[in-house]
C-alpha cells in the first residue's frame, strides 16, 4: 500500500468520522436545547447537523458513490409511466369482484363442510 493510498485512507476515515460526529452534534443538540429553545430553532439545529453530516459524507468516494446512485435512482423513477384514472379504477372493480366472488365460493365450502360434518355426526 503507497503512502497516497494510506493517506487517502485515512481522510476518508476521518471525514467519515466527522460526518458522524456532526449528525449526532445535531441529535444531541436538538435534545439539549428541548425546553431552552423554540421547536423551530431545534428543528433547524438538528437538520443543519444532518446537512452538514451530509455534505460531508459527499467528499468522500462512497459518498460520491451514493449520490451518484440517489441521482440515477431518481432517473429511473422519472421514467415510471403510472396508469390513468380509468385503469386504476377498473383495476380496483375487479379486484373487488374477484374478492367478493372467491369470499361467497369459501363461504358455501365451509357451508358445506359444516353441513357435512353436522350430519354425519349428528
Amino acid at each position: 500500500m503507497s503512502q497516497a493510498e494510506v493517506t487517502s485512507s485515512i481522510g476518508e476515515k476521518l471525514r467519515w468520522w466527522l460526518a458522524i460526529a456532526a449528525i449526532v452534534a445535531g441529535v444531541v443538540g436538538n435534545l439539549y436545547f428541548e425546553d431552552e429553545l423554540a421547536t423551530i430553532l431545534r428543528v433547524l439545529i438538528l437538520f443543519g447537523g444532518i446537512a452538514l453530516g451530509a455534505i460531508i459524507a459527499a467528499t468522500t468516494q462512497k459518498g460520491r458513490d451514493f449520490f451518484a446512485f440517489v441521482k440515477s435512482s431518481n432517473i429511473e423513477r422519472q421514467k415510471i409511466v403510472w396508469p390513468t384514472r380509468n385503469e386504476t379504477l377498473q383495476t380496483t372493480l375487479v379486484v373487488i369482484v374477484v374478492v367478493i366472488i372467491i369470499g361467497l365460493f369459501l363461504s358455501l365450502v365451509d357451508f358445506f363442510f359444516s353441513w357435512s360434518v353436522s350430519s354425519l355426526f349428528g
